[in-house]
């Protein structure tokens, strides 16, 4: 019965051990295979790669050159004075500035045209061409609205370099703006042809063979149509043109080979090619020819307008992919040879399970090592068995190794040699029962050595060491690339602190006059001013903070990046930062018609220790990108008490919450990278860097917080952070007060629903009696309805848009009726809008909006305040008859000025020397109105959107030509205060000039002057 047991288990064994046998080469022959085939797709993907690195560097020497020859030769006194002063004449008057210009340049021409550079093109400042050296025959055509190159560079003053489809030529190229200082002069370009992007490609990588191919979207539409004979339809793709197929020109790249014409014949018969070129990507892929591998690169190439326009394709012979072929059948060899190896063993040792587990374990060690060279040796340090990885590796014959020392024939300590094998690193730390891994250096057969890495790990016969397998591979390439790779490292590092060098001292540059700005209005908040005046200058003093921290945001990056963005700590009024900074962005809000609230709830102390110019820096940056992504609604600054926090210390839940487009879930990350944005089209629309949430997501990580953001597309965002911050101990909570009779009834006319309820609360929580009103027949419903009631029904003070309250004198009593006498009025005016000259006089103030409760009942206060104390100073210096006789005479002006400040700034200047103004926003709304209105004088700004100040001008003036009307005094007002930029004005037929920031004498100086000439 054992035995017929033992048989059947030994029969058992035997079937499962055959099974095994068909099972294992069938798995072994897959993974294989699959391992091939990811060998290969990333050696495809190494081609595609190389092709981009190929073809920058080859685009990135000709920058070079042409950069060199730019800074070199062509930005020279002598040849901007040239385009200077052609710029100044037209047609044929520009005739000698060319040929001197063709004089001066035409030796370097000739240098460029044997580089491969064949064009040399100067431009004007409106895109006409000035002067092509290939053809100075052809000039004066303008090339705006079919040069994309050439615009760029006229509109940002920046060069641009990049591919761009012609009309007779494509070519790869280089456009600089020619500026005299700051002054746009024109424009020069330099191009290669393909051939010469070829040329420079085959020095890079002699094996390859290039073509180029034209996508018809892209090309087609802006061909001459006599033209288009140069161009033929490509093999590849019906979608692409080959350009000058019969190389017809003498700087067309020749046809392809016989093979790659071959090639093309099977690419386009593959769906992989023809989807991937449809879908413009960059990839490679193995095609047979002749039964040869060839590789195939597609780079798709992108024009001056970020558009993909063409294609450079490759063709190699993949001798790797041969290589892998064949190892993979060696491999398949090895693998077969191991598997029938590991049968007869398998039956041998069923004999005996203890030699079955040790020659198991040995045979584990072996095959677990066979991906790279592998050898066994014994306890005396012959080499039992070498495997075919190794004998390739190493050039030696298996014969020549084995039953040898192999420290003595392959293994070397050092470039110098090897020592006795008692020293040997590897064999001494096997001897010892333990793993060796580290770098050493083997001798081929030939006598050169290459470095390799090392696995060596001990056999056991029981307690008993009696040899190693050792496992290594060739690292010499992967060394190579550690280099390259130290010293790329090494290049941007110097690059990065090159950058950071040149961001710091332009820092300080922009720093320097805005410290300046930032001194006066302080010094200035420190005399003696009334409620307006401190008010403006509190928006001057906020507005010019704001613009350092914006020109600080590259600075703040560039610190972010080096670790280097610290914080300060002192103390500020939370309520104070928070009102200052949504002030700011107010006139942005109002414009679009959008509310900005502020709620803070009142248990939070106001006087806190932090950074407030950082925080107001995040506050500023989150306001402003809700106000850019919200079309209707409101935004909310929103300050809470989170969860915890001490007597101390307070924990504030900060957010900015909009109504605005939302953000998409998956999009919500990318939006905290540099330079990242939810979406492209969102990029074309709104515009930004990308770098303000990141810089704001640094700050709130350096003071203790994470920022976050909860969004749903179409129904807003919510950017939150909480922050612990310790509470300054001069703080002083604000008393709640009770509500009393004493203190009047309030009457709230606010179009806004949620703020009229924020300030209803507010006041009442401060102790004051409210009513609201959401209308402006509402408000005068509740007013004319008190004209009969008692004294102590009606309002003692009233809040109130603006707009709602009487313009004409006439409805002021049907108001008044409805009030105490000696009520506070306090109209509520947007930051966009100058308010009208009859609310004015019936407010007793006015404040901006947002506000808060508290700055109501202080406004309220001091408007009370001064009624007590009359201003006899005033009086005294000025008397009514000095004044009468010293006061100029009013005039009817037209401001002519697109930033809203600048505009409430100016109506407030010029209304207080008694003139009468009207406000347009660009130059077309300045004509509109002038052909409506009658004005004495005009206020022009000169950098405006839609029509700027000076062709505003010029079409002025021939309008009044054409109608022989007396000549408008035209006054420039513009912060253009370079040299040169009076003359400009004056040239467009202005006659007055003044530089912000304003001084009010010399505007009042100048329009004095002017209008007693026209008088």
């Amino acid at each position: 019965m054992a035995e017929s047991a033992l048989g059947t288990a030994s029969r058992l064994h035997r079937r499962w051990a055959l099974a095994a046998f068909l099972v294992l080469p069938v798995i072994g022959t897959w993974l294989l295979h699959s391992g091939q085939q990811q060998k290969q797709a990333l050696h495809e993907e190494q081609h595609t790669e190389a092709l981009a690195t190929t073809y920058r560097a080859s685009l990135q020497t000709y920058d070079k050159a042409t950069s060199i020859l730019f800074s070199e030769r062509i930005k020279q006194p002598e040849i901007l004075r040239l385009m200077d002063a052609a710029s100044g004449t037209s047609g044929d008057a520009q005739i000698p500035y060319r040929a001197q210009l063709f004089r001066l340049l035409s030796p370097t021409y000739r240098n460029l045209t044997q580089l491969g550079i064949r064009q040399l093109h100067f431009q004007t400042t409106d895109g006409t061409s000035f002067l092509r050296f290939h053809e100075p025959h052809k000039y004066g055509d303008n090339l705006l609205n079919i040069r994309p190159s050439i615009r760029q560079v006229l509109e940002t003053g920046k060069p641009v370099q990049g591919f761009e489809a012609g009309r007779v030529k494509s070519g790869f190229r280089f456009v600089h703006p020619l500026l005299d200082g700051d002054r746009l002069l024109g424009s020069v370009e330099t191009s290669i042809s393909f051939l010469a992007i070829r040329d420079a490609m085959r020095q890079l990588q002699p094996t390859h063979e290039f073509h180029f191919v034209l996508a018809k979207s892209q090309t087609l539409p802006i061909l001459f149509e006599s033209e288009r004979w140069l161009y033929g339809e490509s093999l590849i793709h019906p979608d692409f043109l080959i350009e000058d197929p019969q190389v017809t020109l003498p700087d067309s790249p020749p046809p392809p080979s016989a093979e790659v014409a071959a090639i093309n014949q099977l690419l386009a018969a593959s769906d992989k090619v023809r989807q991937g070129m449809s879908e413009f990507r960059a990839f490679s892929l193995t095609v047979a020819l002749d039964g040869k591998p060839w590789i195939v690169s597609l780079l798709p190439i992108r024009n001056v307008s970020d558009v993909t326009s063409a294609y450079i394709l490759s063709y190699t012979p993949a001798t790797f992919i041969q290589v892998l072929r064949t190892e993979f059948w060696t491999q398949f060899g090895l693998m077969m040879l191991t598997l029938g190896a590991l049968l007869l063993l398998l039956i041998r040792l069923l004999k005996s399970r203890e030699r079955l587990l040790r020659e198991q374990r040995n045979l584990v060690a072996i095959t677990e090592t066979m991906g790279d060279g592998l050898y066994v040796l014994d306890e005396n340090g012959r080499v039992v068995l070498v495997n075919a990885a190794a004998l390739e590796l190493l050039g030696f014959t298996r014969e020549a190794l084995v039953g040898k020392i192999g420290h003595y024939l392959f293994h070397r300590h050092g470039i110098d040699g090897c020592g006795p094998l008692s020293t040997c690193p590897i064999y001494q730390t096997v001897r010892g029962g333990k793993h060796f891994f580290g770098e050493e250096r083997f001798s081929r057969a030939d006598g050169s050595s290459v470095l390799v890495e090392v696995s060596s790990t001990p056999l056991y016969d029981g307690p008993r060491i009696v040899g190693s397998v050792t496992a290594f591979r060739d690292i010499t390439q992967r060394k190579e690339d550690e280099q390259r790779l130290r010293q790329a490292m090494r290049s941007a590092e110097a690059a990065n602190e090159a950058k950071s060098l040149f961001v710091a001292n332009m820092s300080h540059e922009i720093r320097t006059p805005m410290n300046g700005i930032l001194g006066l209005t302080a010094l200035t908040l420190d005399t003696e001013l009334d409620a307006t005046q401190r008010q403006y200058l509190e928006l001057v003093r906020q507005s010019a903070e704001s613009l350092m921290l914006i020109l600080n945001d590259v600075l703040d990056f560039s610190k972010m990046e080096a670790g280097r963005m610290t914080l300060e700590s002192t103390p500020f009024s939370l309520r104070e930062l928070s009102l200052g900074t949504a002030r700011v962005l107010a006139a942005r809000a109002a414009e679009k018609g959008l509310e900005i609230l502020i709620e803070i709830e009142p248990e939070i102390p106001d006087l806190l220790i932090g950074d407030p110019g950082r925080l107001r820096q995040v506050l500023l940056n989150l306001i402003g990108n809700a106000i850019k992504f919200t079309e209707a609604g409101e935004v909310s600054l929103r300050i809470c008490r989170a969860a915890g926090g001490s007597d101390d210390s307070c924990h504030l839940r900060l957010a900015v919450i909009d109504t605005g487009i939302g953000i998409p879930l998956d999009k919500q990350a990318e939006i905290f990278e540099a330079f990242g944005q939810a979406d492209a089209t969102v990029t074309r629309r709104f515009g930004g860097t990308g770098l303000g949430l990141t810089i704001s997501r640094e700050i709130v990580h350096l003071m203790g917080g994470e920022l976050a953001v909860d969004s749903e597309p179409g129904k807003g965002s919510n950017f939150h952070f909480e922050l612990q911050l310790p509470v300054s101990p001069e703080a002083i909570n604000l008393p709640a007060g009770a509500p009393s009779a004493a203190d009047g009834l309030w009457l709230l006319a606010i179009r806004n629903a949620r703020l009229r309820k924020l300030l209803a609360a507010g006041l009442r929580r401060l102790g004051r009696q409210v009513q609201l009103c959401a209308s402006s027949s509402e408000l005068r419903q509740q007013l004319l309805q008190l004209h009969e009631q008692p004294e102590e029904k009606r309002f003692d003070v009233l809040v109130a848009e603006q707009e709602w309250l009487p313009a004409s004198f006439a409805e002021m009593p049907l108001y008044r009726g409805g009030l105490r006498p000696g009520a506070v009025v306090i109209a509520l005016t947007p930051m966009n809008v100058v308010s009208q000259a009859g609310a004015r006089s019936f407010a007793s103030r006015e404040l901006p909006k947002p506000l808060l409760p508290e700055e109501l009942l202080a406004a309220e206060l001091e408007v009370r305040e001064i009624a007590r104390r009359p201003d006899r100073r005033r009086a005294a210096d000025n008397p009514p008859e000095a004044a009468e006789a010293t006061a100029p005479a009013p005039l009817h002006i037209l401001l002519v000025e697109d930033n809203p400040i600048n505009q409430r700034l100016a109506c407030a200047l010029l209304g207080k020397l008694g003139h009468r103004v009207r406000v347009a926003n660009h130059g077309q709304e300045a004509l509109d109105m002038l052909a409506a209105h009658t004005v004495d004088l005009v206020l022009m700004d000169v950098q405006m959107p839609v029509m700027d100040g000076l062709e505003a001008t010029r079409q002025w003036r021939a309008r009044e030509a054409a109608d022989g009307r007396t000549p408008l005094p035209i006054i420039a007002m513009t912060a253009n205060a370079m040299a040169g930029d009076r003359d400009a004005c004056l040239n467009a037929g202005m006659n007055g000039y003044v530089s912000k920031p304003i001084d009010i004498r010399a505007l009042q100086a100048e329009i004095e002057r002017l209008c007693a000439r026209s008088v």
